[in-house]
C-alpha cells in the first residue's frame, strides 16, 4: 500500500513546518488515513459488523483481505506485512523489513484484483486499487453500482466452486437434516 522505495522517492524531502517530518512519513501517514476511511465504508458495504476496525492497525488490513479472500493465514501475513512496510516508508533500512515489504507490495496488488472480483467490477478498478490505493478504494467504497458479492475461497468444498446441481444437491440435503432435526 505504501510503495516500494517511497522512503528513497520523497525522504529527502523534509516537511519544516511539521517539526522536520519527513515528506515519506507524511504521504504514508495521509495514504493510511485516507485508505482506512474507505475500508470503514467498505466494511459497511460488505456487512462487517464494526466497520471502525479499518483504523486499527494490524485488524484492519486483515480485515479488508478476509473481505476479498476468504484465508486465515493469508490475511494474518497480509496484515503483519502491512504494519512493517509502514515502517519501511518511513525510512527503516533492514534486509527483513525491505524482504517484508516487498511481500506486502505483492499482497497489495492480489487484494487489489480481487477486490474487484468479490465486488463484482471490471479489473480496471483492482489495477486503480492497486496503483494508487486512496483513489482505487475510494471507487470501491463509494461507487453506486457496485455491491459487495462475497469473497473468493480456495476451499474446494466452497459454494463458489460448485456446479449449480452440486449446490442444489447440498442445499435439498441441509433442509432434509434441518426437517429430521425439527422432528426429534
Amino acid at each position: 500500500m505504501f510503495g516500494l522505495g517511497m522512503f528513497n522517492a520523497y525522504g529527502s524531502y523534509v516537511i519544516s513546518w511539521l517539526g522536520g517530518m519527513n515528506a515519506s512519513a507524511l504521504v504514508a501517514i495521509v495514504t493510511r488515513i485516507l485508505v482506512g476511511i474507505s475500508w470503514y465504508f467498505m466494511f459497511k458495504r460488505a456487512g462487517v459488523q464494526k466497520p471502525y476496525l479499518a483504523f486499527i492497525p494490524i485488524v484492519g488490513p486483515f480485515t479488508a483481505f478476509r473481505l476479498v479472500w476468504d484465508d486465515f493465514s493469508m490475511a494474518a501475513i497480509f496484515a503483519s506485512t502491512t504494519l512493517v512496510a509502514f515502517v519501511d516508508a518511513m525510512g527503516v533500512d533492514h534486509p527483513v523489513i525491505r524482504a517484508c515489504a516487498i511481500a506486502n507490495f505483492i499482497m497489495w496488488w492480489l487484494m487489489a484484483l480481487l477486490t474487484s472480483i468479490a465486488y463484482k467490477a471490471s479489473l480496471f478498478f483492482g489495477f486503480l486499487y492497486g496503483g494508487v490505493p486512496w483513489l482505487g478504494s475510494f471507487l470501491f467504497a463509494f461507487w453506486p453500482s457496485l455491491e459487495y458479492k462475497g469473497a473468493w475461497s480456495t476451499d474446494p468444498e466452497a459454494d463458489q466452486n460448485l456446479t449449480p446441481q452440486e449446490r442444489k444437491k447440498r442445499r435439498r440435503k441441509a433442509e432434509r437434516a434441518a426437517k429430521a432435526a425439527a422432528k426429534k
